[in-house]
């Protein structure tokens, strides 16, 4: 997430008018470079209290800028052999789609078990208090559900130094979270050693560290309280 880009409203109901000012404080002088939203105060401690507690939602690709883009080429195309070409990268670009989004959703359901999970599609997320939540079977996870439990995001990302694909997790007001708190599920390097050692599919395995690591934390709290 860029700095720039606009903070996530929280699920939880409307910031009160003292909270948006000041957000908004932190966003002009963040592009001015002077306070980067990374370096606002976040105590992993209580975060991953709150997690457990609460929700992890996580942002689906939708490819949405992609197919579209692919969809309108295909329609202005006249000769067969284009409209041929176009075809096949559109419905591999679908199939992608939905192939990402199966295994995820799967894995989740399947190896998540630290807290209550969900999920919503990129491009439904501009207006979070619009947008449609789904449990990881795909029925539609309602905010009665969710009630005033605290939420955490986790994005489809690249990581600043070497630009592998990652996965990011976030507090309801575009933070990141902060070591210790564990983030940056990164892919490639070393984690594809594991991979072939573990014999499962990579959003598998992924989904499963991700687990583990949020429980080894949490425990680590618990131990030194």
């Amino acid at each position: 997430m860029q700095q720039t880009r606009p903070l996530l409203l929280p699920i939880n109901g409307s910031l009160k008018t003292y909270r948006i000012t000041g957000l908004i404080w932190m966003i002009l002088l963040s592009i001015n470079g002077l306070v980067p939203l990374k370096a606002q105060s976040v105590d992993p401690v209580s975060s991953i209290k709150e997690l457990k507690e609460g929700y992890l939602l996580v942002r689906m690709p939708a490819f949405k800028a992609k197919i579209d883009t692919l969809q309108s080429m295909f329609s202005r195309a006249s000769d067969r052999a284009s409209r041929s070409r176009l075809e096949k990268m559109l419905k591999d670009a679908k199939e992608e789609r939905d192939t990402l989004l199966g295994d995820y959703t799967r894995a989740f359901r399947d190896f998540y078990h630290f807290s209550k999970v969900g999920y919503y599609l990129d491009d439904e997320g501009r207006d979070l208090h619009m947008t449609t939540f789904h449990n990881m079977n795909g029925d539609v996870l309602t905010k009665n559900e969710m009630g005033e439990s605290p939420v955490y995001y986790l994005f489809f990302e690249r990581t600043p130094d070497n630009n592998l694909e990652a996965l990011v997790i976030y507090n309801n007001e575009g933070i990141q979270m902060p070591a210790p708190f564990p983030n940056y599920f990164a892919r490639g390097g070393i984690n594809f050693l594991f991979l072939k050692i573990s014999n499962k599919k990579f959003p598998t395995w992924r989904v499963d560290r991700i687990n583990k690591r949020f429980f080894k934390y949490w425990e680590e709290v618990k131990s030194e309280e």
